[in-house]
């Protein structure tokens, strides 16, 4: 009897998993789950900043050429000033206005209510301009210090964080914060955004030059001299 007992305890359990051990492994299970997810999450979520932050870049660079742009060609006869909405904290100016005959355009930027701003571009023609005849710029100015819902405002950038627009004189040789005087033109314009997620601001420099540039086109020079012929 002794020696039936001992082999009874002595034989091995039959094959499979207790309740107790697929739980432990179905927990196990989870747990690599979960943080295969959240790593893949964190990969996902740091390219899409990756991205968002390169596409911020491209907008200021294409922003910074398209202003140079502009503000280079204007002529003479035309004007440039800043102005003040007051519907953004912190802002010294909204934006700015520039304009002549044919066109008048206008940068600016609009509270988001996130507390960030969208930099839009709005521009009028004498088109779009009813009622009795004013300087487009003056009308401009008017219906964007009003926020006018009549314009139609392109987006450029959004959710930036600072904006700031700086002048200087080049009789004075004094930079000032806000330009008023619409009947000259500053000589250098200083422009300051800082788009969210960026450590630091983008500064662009502008130059506005006071007389119409020329193109100048230099024709090949010619020769009045006939062709030497050799005699037979």
């Amino acid at each position: 009897m002794s020696t039936l007992a001992s082999s009874r305890r002595a034989a091995p359990r039959a094959g499979g998993f207790t309740l107790f051990e697929m739980m432990v492994t179905m927990l196990i299970f989870l747990l690599l789950a979960a943080a295969v997810f959240g790593l893949m999450i964190g990969v996902l979520q740091g390219s899409s900043t990756l991205q968002d932050n390169q596409n911020h870049r491209d907008e200021v660079s294409s922003l910074n050429a398209f202003l140079k742009k502009k503000l280079a060609e204007l002529p003479a006869n035309s004007t440039f000033f800043s102005y003040r909405r007051g519907d953004g904290e912190g802002l010294t100016q909204n934006g700015v206005i520039w304009g002549e005959d044919a066109m008048a355009t206008a940068i600016d930027a609009k509270l988001q209510s996130n507390g960030l701003y969208t930099l839009r571009l709005a521009s009028i023609t004498p088109k779009d301009v009813s009622g009795p005849a004013a300087p487009l710029d003056t009308t401009l100015q008017t219906l964007v210090t009003e926020d006018n819902t009549s314009l139609n405002w392109t987006p450029l950038i959004r959710d930036v964080k600072q904006v700031n627009w700086k002048f200087e004189d080049a009789d004075t040789s004094q930079w000032v914060d806000l330009w008023n005087n619409n009947s000259v033109k500053p000589n250098l314009v200083e422009f300051s955004m800082q788009v969210a997620g960026d450590l630091q601001p983008s500064t662009m420099d502008f130059w506005l030059p006071r007389i119409t540039p020329v193109t100048l086109t230099i024709a090949a020079p010619t020769t009045n001299n006939p062709p030497s012929t050799n005699a037979p």
